[in-house]
């Protein structure tokens, strides 16, 4: 009589149903789309955020950076005028597009918002420096996880917070 070997059904399955439980776990742990982008996102803010005072003082006029839920853009407070106010959004220096930014997959901002920089690059309410505690705080979110960007009145400094 010949010997067979090979697996049996029993261990077929139960090697089946091992890796069925371990890729059902792998998928709900899995983040989702926006948490891996998110700090990626809060960088761009960030540095979008000191680009913005930088034009402002660089071209000599007040811009407003607008935020909605899904996106921010910066125009001037002062529009329609004479380049770089003729159009609305701005279009950036660098990479001579419009400055619109539509924010990644599952991301969004926690409170739409609207920031005025005044021609020197400070962040201005009303054409008056910001001067009151605490600083303007712009919170990305993604699911349960968010970002905070955090602009400080008088100085205009930007920091990333956690």
């Amino acid at each position: 009589m010949k010997s067979c070997k090979g697996f049996t059904l029993i261990e077929l399955i139960t090697v089946i149903i091992i890796v069925a439980v371990l890729s059902v776990y792998v998928v709900v742990r899995w983040p989702a789309a926006g948490v891996l982008t998110l700090p990626a996102q809060a960088s761009l803010l960030l540095s979008h955020l000191k680009h913005t005072q930088y034009l402002a003082s660089i071209w000599g006029v007040s811009l407003r950076l607008t935020i909605t839920t899904n996106g921010y853009s910066v125009s001037c407070v002062n529009s329609p005028g004479p380049a770089p106010c003729d159009v609305s959004p701005v279009i950036d220096p660098v990479t001579n597009q419009v400055f619109y930014v539509v924010l990644q997959e599952g991301l969004m901002f926690a409170t739409p918002s609207v920031t005025d920089f005044d021609s020197l690059g400070r962040p201005v309410v009303g054409g008056n420096i910001i001067s009151a505690t605490p600083a303007r705080t712009f919170t990305l979110v993604a699911g349960a996880t968010s970002r905070n960007i955090i602009l400080n009145p008088i100085t205009g400094f930007v920091a990333m917070g956690f």
